[in-house]
């Protein structure tokens, strides 16, 4: 080990991320540019429109927006124009890379990540792909089959090729540092006194099921528990009027909006939490310990969220409905029987927070930084050792 030749960080080398346009993508994209750029590194974010919607939530860095498509899609009517747009995407990308010299190329998913990755790999540049789900999507199987390193966030992450065993970690998904922050107090265990605070929360999109079945479910519960309840729900605009009417027919109490910029606190203080299965949430869940419904999102190609939360429903640290059964009435039961069982909500909490990797972002950034100085990757040491 000491014979190998140690590669030093030099000044202004450069790391290029790819993101997708969703939150997803582009928190664990920001989580690890920061520990890179308090590292000495240049860092690139390439996205798409969409994805420059999240760029003031992240640490500043040299953005580039480049056009962007769905590779795998049935429908054949905008084929050419998607196909015109991925051939441009990697053109960008391509002039992009030859013009920064990147030492590596990191993608973490999202048909964005596609044309920076298929350049990457084409240049000959190091390229390792991020997934944040239990199942590799698309774009990173097919980067994966092409020779890139490959960084997981579940042990069983499934559709890996055989051929990128040798290349592939499991880092986690990076955490924001609010969650992070959030995550140093623990689960606020309920207690007979305390109001029962109920987080719904359907991802960036929000979920129009939730604001038509929950407060549905929630007209059902005794008068008593309804009076208990401290309901905070992520609402889609369209549907903000009639589910606020919903729950004031019901004499519940209910913060609704379209979007949350404190989302990490309402979720340190809630004792319950109805979500769909995104692999971000996940993660945020298992740091903060929440007691969490999943309800995962429907007809998916690689039916990902899924996956996502199929282990944590095993393991009884969540409860996990199809939206075919996600009705009011089991909802309804299922939430008096968990209102009722403080104990069974402390055991949920205690369970969940095992599956937390709260160093995800810090095991990444150190297998980024093993390639981009061409060390023996080493994720789980310290940096100093791992350079050493």
């Amino acid at each position: 080990m000491n014979s190998e030749k140690k590669h030093d960080l030099k000044a202004g080398d450069k790391i290029l991320l790819a993101a997708g346009g969703t939150g997803g993508h582009m928190f664990p994209a920001g989580a690890v540019a920061e520990q890179l750029k308090a590292s000495g590194y240049k860092v690139h974010l390439v996205t798409d429109k969409r994805g420059m919607a999240y760029v003031s939530n992240l640490t500043p860095m040299d953005l580039h927006q480049i056009p962007a498509a769905t590779v795998y899609s049935v429908g054949l009517l905008g084929l050419p124009i998607r196909a015109a747009t991925l051939v441009m995407s990697v053109i960008v990308s391509f002039a992009l890379i030859v013009l920064l010299r990147p030492k590596v190329v990191v993608g973490f998913g999202g048909y964005p990540s596609f044309g920076p990755v298929l350049a990457g790999l084409l240049t000959r540049r190091t390229v390792l792909v991020h997934e944040q789900n239990a199942v590799l999507g698309r774009v990173n199987k097919l980067a994966a089959n092409l020779g890139s390193f490959v960084a997981t966030s579940y042990n069983d992450t499934a559709n890996i090729p055989a051929a990128a065993a040798a290349k592939m970690r499991r880092t986690g998904n990076p955490l924001r540092p609010a969650i992070l922050k959030a995550a140093e107090g623990g689960y606020r265990y309920l207690t007979s006194g305390r109001a029962f605070e109920l987080l719904i929360f359907g991802g960036s999109q929000g979920a129009s099921i939730f604001a038509d079945i929950v407060p549905k479910a929630l007209a059902l519960l005794p008068v008593a528990k309804k009076r208990r309840l401290r309901v905070v729900h992520q609402v889609r605009q369209a549907d903000m009027r009639e589910t606020l009417d919903a729950y004031g027919d019901e004499g519940i109490y209910a913060e609704i909006r379209e979007f949350f910029t404190d989302l990490p606190t309402r979720m340190r203080r809630a004792h319950l939490m109805i979500a769909r299965g995104g692999a971000s949430t996940v993660a945020e869940m298992t740091a903060l310990g929440v007691p969490t419904i999943f309800v995962p999102l429907p007809g998916s190609l690689d039916q990902d969220q899924n996956h996502n939360v199929r282990e944590l429903d095993r393991t009884g640290c969540a409860k996990v409905f199809t939206q075919r059964d996600l009705t009011a009435e089991a909802l309804a039961e299922q939430l008096e029987k968990l209102m009722d069982n403080e104990s069974r909500l402390r055991q949920m909490s205690d369970k969940a927070r095992k599956f937390a990797e709260l160093d995800a972002t810090g095991r990444l950034f150190r297998y980024i930084d093993c390639l981009a100085r061409k060390n023996p990757v080493q994720i789980d040491k310290s940096q100093e050792v791992a350079n050493g």
